[in-house]
């Protein structure tokens, strides 16, 4: 009767331990494709990055260039205005 069940015991070690060997393994191979996901993401990070480098640069020439458009811009819209003062005055 020992011998019995220290050998169903020793089968059920060997079961374990296989099973275990096996589940590791499936997430060893999920942890790899985590692993390249996350090298792809990196690498474009990086490639993002240095592609915007320049903007820390240029930013200031940029906001000084919007708002120079920006006054631009009010000018027009206050011709447009009194353009449409004008035609509505004549209209009427």
């Amino acid at each position: 009767m020992e011998l019995l069940l220290t050998t169903l015991s020793g089968l059920a070690l060997w079961v374990f331990l296989a099973l275990l060997v096996a589940m590791l393994g499936r997430i060893r191979a999920a942890l790899e494709r985590i692993h390249v996901s996350l090298a792809k993401i990196a690498m474009g990070v990086r490639a993002i990055e240095s592609e915007t480098a320049i903007l820390k640069a240029e930013l200031p020439t940029t906001v000084d260039t919007l708002a120079q458009l920006s006054g631009g811009a009010e000018v027009i819209a206050a011709g447009l205005a009194s353009a449409e003062r004008r035609l509505a005055e004549a209209l009427r």
